[in-house]
């Protein structure tokens, strides 16, 4: 009797799981320096199917999934300054950004804290990140956050110019368009 009435209210009040396909993707990498701040974007972003688990208003991930950013495709408009950024990030050896979400947290309203771990030139770190979840419509959903990460904590190289290094951090903007199925 117990596992009839669980069924009846699991599918009447239940959570719907949703394999989802993203339309949109975008990266922005933003870097401060003295003489001139530097802005990188990505928009050729590979990543895994995310599994979606939706109840009323709130979005829950259902398993991990992994995102791959290519160094190669991360552009500022100078691509002198693309290759040092690329050679900095480590690649050849290390062609890609790696990052592994693992969880994403309902907060208050449309804030969740996602987290995961974030791979950059073979150095992996946990990270998390607060971002703003907005239904679009009933059928879609669009994901927007920032990072900060900072040269140090990954081994790598500040870039410089005129001699003078830029600021140890990495501002990261994010924005995703999900389709739900």
């Amino acid at each position: 009797m117990n596992k009839i009435i669980f069924c009846f209210v699991f599918l009447f009040f239940g959570a719907n799981v949703f394999a989802a396909e993203v339309t949109k993707k975008y990266i922005e990498f933003f870097v401060e320096h003295t003489t001139k701040n530097v802005t990188g974007v990505c928009n050729e972003i590979q990543m895994e199917t995310p599994n979606i688990q939706v109840s009323g208003n709130h979005y829950t991930l259902k398993s991990p999934f992994e995102i791959k950013i290519p160094l190669l495709k991360i552009v500022s408009g100078d691509s002198n300054r693309d290759s040092h950024i690329q050679e900095i990030l480590g690649y050849p050896d290390s062609p890609n950004i790696l990052v592994k979400i693992e969880s994403i947290k309902p907060e208050k309203d449309q804030a969740y804290t996602i987290k995961g771990k974030l791979a950059i030139h073979g150095k992996t770190k946990d990270f998390a990140t607060d971002a703003t979840v907005k239904p679009e419509n009933p059928n879609s959903i669009q994901v927007d956050g920032s990072l900060v990460v900072t040269f140090s904590e990954y081994e790598l190289e500040n870039p410089s110019l005129l001699f003078m290094k830029a600021k140890d951090e990495i501002r990261v903007k994010y924005h995703f368009q999900i389709q739900l199925k």
